[in-house]
C-alpha cells in the first residue's frame, strides 16, 4: 500500500496564488471501470447557494465523463458511512489553502476507498464570488479523488503544478485568472480521457 497522498487546490483568485499541498500524485492512479460511478457524500457548506454550487459539480463531472469514458463517475448519496468519497468542511485555517484530498493506492495504482476530501470554508477571492470559489474547489478536489494530478495547463480546472505558471507573464497571468473566475469541468476533458485510457490499459 502506498503511503497517504495529499493533494490540494491551487487557485489564483486574488493577487497571489492560493496555497495547496506540495504533495502531488506521483504516479498513475485511478479506479477500476466496474467501480464507477463512485458514491459521494458532500457535507453542507452552510449556505444554500454554496451547496447548490457544490452539488452542480457532480452533474458537470458526469457530463464530461459520459463523453470521454462512456460512463458517469459520481453518484451523490446521503449516507456518509457508505460513501466512497467523503467531503467534509472545516473552518478556514488562516492560510490560503482551500481544499485537500487524502488518498492511498495499492501497488497497481488502484485507489483505496474511501477517499477523504477536506474543503476549508470558502470565501470570496478578489473579484471572484464565493459560490464560484466553492464550485472550483469542490470540482478540483473531486478530480483528485478520480486520480487526476495537477497539470501545467493554465486554463484547466486541475491547474497547476507548482511553479508552472509565470505570473510575470501578462498572458499567462490573465489566462489563469480568467479560468479561475470561470471554472469549467470540461477543461479537463482531455486529461481525464488520457488518464483513464492509460490506467485501464495498464500503460506506464
Amino acid at each position: 500500500m502506498r503511503g497517504l497522498a495529499r493533494v490540494g487546490a491551487v487557485l489564483l483568485l486574488a493577487v497571489a496564488p492560493a496555497a495547496g499541498s506540495d504533495v502531488d500524485l506521483s504516479r498513475l492512479e485511478g479506479h477500476p471501470r466496474g467501480r464507477l460511478p463512485l458514491t459521494v457524500h458532500l457535507a453542507s457548506l452552510g449556505d444554500p447557494v454554496l451547496d447548490a454550487a457544490a452539488h452542480r459539480t457532480i452533474g458537470d463531472w458526469n457530463a464530461v465523463a459520459r463523453g470521454v469514458l462512456g460512463r458517469e463517475v459520481f453518484t451523490e448519496i446521503s449516507d456518509v458511512a457508505t460513501a466512497q468519497v467523503r467531503l467534509i468542511v472545516e473552518p478556514a485555517d488562516g492560510t490560503r489553502l482551500m481544499g485537500q484530498t487524502f488518498l492511498e493506492a495499492d501497488a497497481g495504482g488502484v485507489i483505496s476507498l474511501p477517499v477523504r476530501i477536506v474543503v476549508f470554508q470558502p470565501r470570496a477571492r478578489g473579484a471572484t464570488a464565493v459560490d464560484v470559489v466553492a464550485y472550483a474547489v469542490v470540482a478540483h478536489e473531486l478530480g483528485h479523488a478520480l486520480g487526476l494530478p495537477h497539470t501545467t495547463e493554465v486554463r484547466s480546472l486541475m491547474c497547476c503544478v507548482a511553479g508552472s505558471v509565470d505570473f510575470r507573464d501578462p498572458a499567462q497571468r490573465d489566462a489563469y485568472v480568467e479560468a479561475r473566475r470561470h471554472p469549467e469541468v470540461r477543461s479537463v476533458e482531455r486529461q481525464l480521457g488520457e488518464h483513464y485510457r492509460r490506467f485501464w490499459s495498464g500503460a506506464p
